[in-house]
């Protein structure tokens, strides 16, 4: 099976959404029949920096 998965790399839920794919992963019986691409995808690029005080 193959996989592909887009994910921004600076995104702080896409990181979490790969630590919890990589757990799942981890425990799917078939994981060594299971190809991973990873594409690298850019969610916005004119997003405003904020910092944690300001949400």
């Amino acid at each position: 099976m193959k996989i592909q998965i887009w994910s921004d790399v600076v995104c702080p839920y896409c990181y979490i959404g790969k630590r919890e794919f990589e757990k799942a992963l981890a425990q799917f019986e078939h994981r060594h029949n299971v190809e991973v691409e990873w594409k690298s995808f850019e969610l916005d690029r004119e997003a405003p920096v904020r910092s944690p005080d300001d949400m």
